[in-house]
């Protein structure tokens, strides 16, 4: 992990475009509403910002305030849902998560076969769709055997649809007219990365924000059985053994810690009731940084856009990605209007 020294750069400047995004947002107001939601200004601009060049040196707090503040904003977000509401949500919508994770391996691995793509890189690719974008991607590579160029491909086309959600799926629910709680039911399970879930969800209101974290979370927590069962499958086509190390190292931790602060959330409203001021103003307080730690990773995954890489990202894979992505997304809607 890079030193203090190397992450405060690229930290600080997410933390400015943060605070930049939130005054424009304050600033744009039709009639009683701010129909521009922050954490889309933070990633549109860290896109602006990128395509200035001079990144280099800001890479390792980017990298930190994507994978570690994000974690650190959802483990907040616990405190701002009690545990009965997690486990009704994630419980509830576990059958529509695992038929969206299971077509959206399926037709990416069906498809990459009548292109004549590697059975490697259509794995990959539905692995991202289906779980958790690049995290599911880096996760699962060793597993199947992919080599780099199978990374980077999956990675390529999997953030060129997380982009494409940021700004169409909010746009699609009103204009379907979904409810917060289904809306924030389909982001969680069809949008492909957890900071483009947090971004579509909250784009569209706080309480679909939410919802969405609480359904991507209950989706990532499959990542490790997966990883194990694709190791397994592609053992018999390579030499050498596969390590149940790498679905270890697949667990997503931090939900434990999401899930322990709704506990103390719970336990605390339950015995020493929910009007406490002390105990309530440490709630406004967790609240108000997790919105705003979200935005400072939004302003760090714009800056991360890696435009380079989806201009090489060739037609074959692409098609593949759109069409696992087009079914996951349609599947688990259809699902949540049937549920």
């Amino acid at each position: 992990m890079a030193g203090v020294t190397e992450i405060v750069p690229g930290v600080a400047v997410a933390t400015v475009l943060a605070v930049i995004s939130n005054t424009i947002h304050n600033l744009i107001v039709i009639g009683a509403q701010k129909p521009v939601s922050a954490v889309v200004i933070a990633i549109i601009i860290g896109m602006i910002v990128r395509s200035t060049g001079g990144r280099k040196h800001l890479a390792p707090g980017l990298s930190f305030s994507v994978k570690k503040i994000l974690r650190l904003a959802i483990i907040l977000l616990g405190f701002d849902l009690k545990l009965s509401s997690v486990v009704a949500t994630g419980v509830g919508t576990l059958g529509v998560i695992l038929a969206a994770v299971l077509a959206g391996i399926l037709s990416a691995v069906y498809l990459g076969r009548l292109m004549g793509l590697r059975d490697e890189l259509s794995t990959l690719i539905g692995t991202g769709t289906a779980i958790c974008g690049a995290t599911a991607i880096v996760a699962a590579a060793p597993a199947v055997g992919a080599d780099d160029s199978d990374v980077s491909y999956a990675v390529g086309t999997i953030t060129i649809f997380g982009i494409l959600a940021i700004f169409a799926y909010p746009f699609l629910g009103h204009g379907l007219g979904l409810t917060d709680s289904q809306f924030g039911t389909w982001a969680g399970t069809a949008v492909h990365e957890t900071a483009q879930v947090l971004a579509v969800g909250f784009a569209y209101s706080d309480p679909a924000g939410k919802i969405a974290a609480i359904v991507k979370l209950t989706r990532t927590t499959l990542l490790a059985p997966l990883v194990v069962v694709l190791g397994a499958m592609y053992a018999r086509k390579r030499t050498g053994k596969f390590s149940r190390e790498a679905a270890m190292k697949a667990f997503p931790y931090f939900i434990l810690w999401f899930l322990a602060a709704s506990v103390v959330r719970t336990v605390v409203d339950g015995f020493a009731g929910a009007g406490m001021p002390t105990w309530t103003a440490f709630l406004n307080q967790a609240k108000e940084a997790s919105k705003f730690l979200i935005v400072v990773a939004m302003a760090a995954t714009g800056m991360m856009t890696d435009f380079d890489r989806m201009r090489k990202v060739g037609i074959k894979p692409f098609v593949s990605g759109l069409a696992a992505s087009l079914v996951v997304g349609a599947l688990s809607l259809l699902l949540i209007r049937l549920w």
